[in-house]
């Protein structure tokens, strides 16, 4: 077998994106400091107030500190909360917002909102966040809501928000003080199912229920020039590279606007002339609802390569992958712009596994759909010969197994996948599935990538009640949530999914759990895939999602560990113990002791009783 080297191997999706110029709005700067002291910022510049409401009078300019002398903006939090937005038109390029944001050191109580839309009219009707960073002062955080975790926030000092918005590639890096808080979809926001879009039209200062002051100074929006990071053979990335650069390095260009940080570089392997794909890297993005992708965003080519392995007269391009456990596996080059063909073998230029040519939805490029056990697979994409070459992106996706069999508490939804029973304010005349506390609800979700199958259920309490959602599914996408009604049973009043949770990667991150405390009324409980899901799900193809909901402290011991009651101890109760390990319970905790553990487990296994 032949090795070729490595400065053969660009990412040359790039190229479509190297003019230096952005769609529809040029750079931003705001300081404030030539507006009138003390005065409304509503009719100075071009900021107003959100949705065009009355403006408040604590919105104002202010010179009690500033970033740079002599004003900033104070936003007022607390019972009427200030929120002043500016928008925008970026529809495309790749910008870098910064803004500096003070809160001062004996702020306690509540939190703030600096707030990002992607789409964004009075009336909200087509509204979706992109990002929504709150301040808790009392705990010393930030968080980067939707997807972030907590990170510590040092209140009473100027500190920089940094947020990096890659128009091209759908992409979202945020920074506080120079540290990476939060990377993801800049299209994976919230609003009330609503979808997201590839732009920036609104930024929103909220005050939130923190009744202290925040203030904000030194507002830039800038285009990021046409670097990115450059992954080595040896798996080290260079910072801010050009793609010409780049490629006289020998590395892979990983696009525009792409930064280290949130890059992973692949080493390449000389003895055997292939790209390492090992478990401990791929494995989380596998199991994810995108899956992972060779690249990152882009595609990579083989022309210019070689025909290392002889399968054919074409260029091709090897790669080894290490699988940790065995699971159903789709990789895929489906969106090549040439016709491919794609083998995979336990050996170097092998294809003992498959050989994929012209697969079923992908016209002449390739996929292939099995089981993998664990251990380590060669996969080699080619042309059909002749020196067929071109651009395609290599995609593996690890499938979670089937949910075990519903037990004998579980109610199936009354709703055929495929069906629109009770899809709740999505409807034309709203239906909903009536549900009670302490059931353990299966039933069924699908997604074409376009629409998708939104699954409302209705709880009526009669008196303020602490609940607990728990959720898994066999899909990474499925959301779990309630329906922010406030329990008016009101479809005007459902503007948003939250709380809500996502089941992780084949439940390697635990299951979704949702919790809050709800006044008496009506209240509507909410399953789907994700809006965004980029891979469709058809009914009957792993397809079933199931959530139990238990309602304040009750917990009905099982000391023979049934917990589903179904007169067995199986796989049903092993999976109820599995998705809450480590909770409170009641979910899960055989012996009612307020947690779910070790115990919990030991005792659905040593009684094991399947039925025959």
């Amino acid at each position: 077998m032949k090795r070729s080297a490595l400065t053969s191997v660009v990412a040359c999706g790039a190229l479509a994106t190297a003019a230096f110029a952005g769609g529809g709005a040029g750079e931003f700067s705001e300081d404030f400091d030539s507006y009138v002291l003390g005065a409304d910022i509503v009719g100075q510049g071009t900021w107003e107030h959100w949705d065009g409401l009355p403006s408040s009078p604590s919105a104002v300019v202010s010179d009690v500190v500033a970033h740079s002398a002599p004003h900033s903006l104070l936003i007022m939090g607390g019972g009427a909360p200030d929120d002043v937005v500016h928008q925008y038109e970026y529809t495309s390029g790749i910008w870098d917002l910064t803004a500096w944001q003070y809160v001062p050191g004996d702020a306690s109580g509540g939190q703030n909102g600096f707030i990002m839309l992607n789409d964004y009219d009075h009336g909200c009707a087509s509204c979706n966040w992109s990002i929504q960073l709150v301040v808790n002062p009392d705990a010393g955080t930030m968080e980067s809501q939707f997807t972030g975790a907590p990170v510590p926030y040092t209140i009473g000092q100027w500190n920089e928000i940094r947020v990096r918005i890659n128009l091209d590639l759908d992409n979202v890096d945020v920074f506080l003080n120079g540290d990476l808080i939060d990377s993801r979809a800049w299209t994976d926001g919230s609003f009330a199912g609503n979808p997201g879009i590839l732009e920036f039209n609104c930024l929103d200062l909220f005050g939130w229920d923190g009744a202290w002051p925040t203030y904000y100074d030194d507002i830039t929006i800038t285009e990021v020039p046409p670097i990115g990071g450059c992954c080595m053979g040896d798996g080290v990335c260079m910072a801010d590279q050009s793609i010409d650069d780049c490629d006289a390095a020998g590395g892979v260009f990983q696009g525009f606007g792409t930064i280290c940080a949130t890059v992973t570089c692949y080493a390449f392997d000389d003895t055997e002339g292939v790209w390492v794909l090992p478990a401990s890297v791929v494995r989380d993005d596998a199991a994810s609802s995108a899956g992972f992708s060779w690249g990152g965003a882009f595609p990579t080519t083989t022309c210019g390569l070689e025909s290392l392995c002889e399968l054919s007269t074409s260029p091709d391009i090897a790669f080894r992958l290490e699988v940790a456990e065995d699971a159903e596996h789709v990789i895929s080059v489906c969106t090549a712009d040439y016709d491919t063909v794609l083998n995979i073998g336990t050996t170097p230029c092998s294809f003992d596994i498959a050989q994929e040519d012209d697969s079923a939805g992908c016209g002449t490029a390739s996929e292939w759909r099995g089981t993998l056990a664990a251990g380590t697979y060669y996969i080699t994409v080619e042309g059909f010969g002749g020196g067929s070459c071109g651009q395609f992106n290599l995609s593996i996706r690890e499938l979670c197994p089937e949910l075990p069999a519903p037990g004998g508490k579980t109610t199936l939804e009354a709703e055929a996948c495929g069906d629109d029973e009770n899809g709740g304010c999505n409807m034309a005349v709203p239906a909903f599935e009536a549900i009670d506390c302490g059931v353990i609800m299966r039933g069924t979700a699908w997604h074409d990538t376009a629409t998708r199958d939104t699954d409302w259920y209705e709880l009526i309490l009669t008196e303020t009640t602490d609940i607990t959602m728990t959720g898994t599914s066999e899909r990474a996408s499925t959301v779990f949530g309630l329906v922010n009604t406030g329990g008016s049973a009101n479809c005007m009043d459902a503007t948003a999914i939250t709380p809500f949770a996502l089941r992780g990667p084949c439940s390697e991150d635990g299951p979704a759990v949702v919790e809050a405390s709800l006044e008496p009324g009506t209240w509507w409980f909410f399953v789907a895939q994700e809006f965004a899901a980029p891979f469709a799900i058809d009914c009957g193809d792993l397809d079933a999602y199931e959530f139990s909901l238990v309602c304040g402290d009750a917990c009905a011991p099982a000391p023979d560990g049934d917990l589903t009651g179904d007169g067995f101890t199986d796989f049903s109760d092993l999976l109820e113990v599995l998705a809450n390990f480590g909770g409170g319970g009641p979910a899960g905790d055989t012996d009612c002791n307020g947690a779910v553990e070790f115990t919990d487990l030991l005792t659905v296994i040593a009684n094991w009783n399947p039925a025959p």
